[in-house]
């Protein structure tokens, strides 16, 4: 069984769009209906829970029940923090499902509308050799150290870097210790896979598309559009 969170609890200030940017529209639809669309059509994911602030709950409720998304099952609170927000999830399918420990959880930031089936079924397929897999892009730049005065100090062999996106995914029982450990520690984490690793569990990493990325700034936004309207 194959659970996804969708993380949509952010407000994203560098959009400077004085709302929860997943409610931004995208061809005439909330970013959001586009995030949820992908692993609703995806025959490996069971069950969509959606992580949202308290006071968005019924906005989300608003979208979910105009589009008839059918594996949406629950919308749960999040909480200050994505890494909060993310835990909350885990111990909520882990009460939920905690006879399926194999169960995989895959974690998606609510801002990243083009996640393909493909991405979707490679990394639970890594989950479940693994124990926690996540997509992620080649790094193609061109990467340099710096001192405190931002004098160069060589440059990095990108060729073992790679720039994180979501899905990320963890089998159940993986998650949990994790995350709990994560807190027990007072450890703060970049993504999901951080507080695996952050725990002694490996990661498997599968190369992203190149259409799956974070919306973060207006620019992005405008480059999701140009993306929607070359899918279409």
């Amino acid at each position: 069984m194959n659970v996804v969170l969708i993380l949509a609890s952010g407000m994203g200030s560098r959009m400077k769009a004085q709302k929860n940017k997943i409610f931004l529209e995208l061809e005439k639809k909330p970013l959001i209906f586009h995030t949820i669309s992908n692993f609703e059509v995806s025959k490996d994911i069971d069950e969509i829970i959606i992580v949202s602030k308290e006071d968005e709950i019924y906005s989300i409720r608003e979208i979910l029940d105009k589009y008839n998304f059918k594996k949406v099952t629950d919308v749960i609170v999040g909480s200050d923090t994505r890494q909060g927000s993310a835990y909350n999830g885990v111990n909520f399918i882990y009460e939920k499902y905690k006879d399926k420990q194999d169960l995989i959880v895959l974690f998606h930031n609510g801002a990243n509308p083009f996640v393909n089936s493909l991405e979707i079924e490679k990394v639970i397929k890594g989950a479940m050799k693994s124990g926690a897999a996540a997509v992620g892009h080649k790094t193609k730049d061109t990467i340099r150290k710096v001192d405190k005065d931002n004098f160069s100090k060589g440059i990095i062999d990108r060729s073992k870097l790679w720039n994180m996106q979501t899905p990320q995914a963890v089998k159940l029982s993986l998650a949990k210790k994790s995350f709990d450990y994560a807190s027990d520690k007072c450890f703060e984490g970049t993504d999901d896979c951080s507080v695996v690793e952050n725990y002694g569990g490996n990661v498997k990493i599968v190369e992203a598309s190149d259409n799956n990325f974070k919306i973060t700034t207006p620019i992005d936004l405008e480059l999701a559009r140009v993306i929607l309207n070359n899918l279409n």
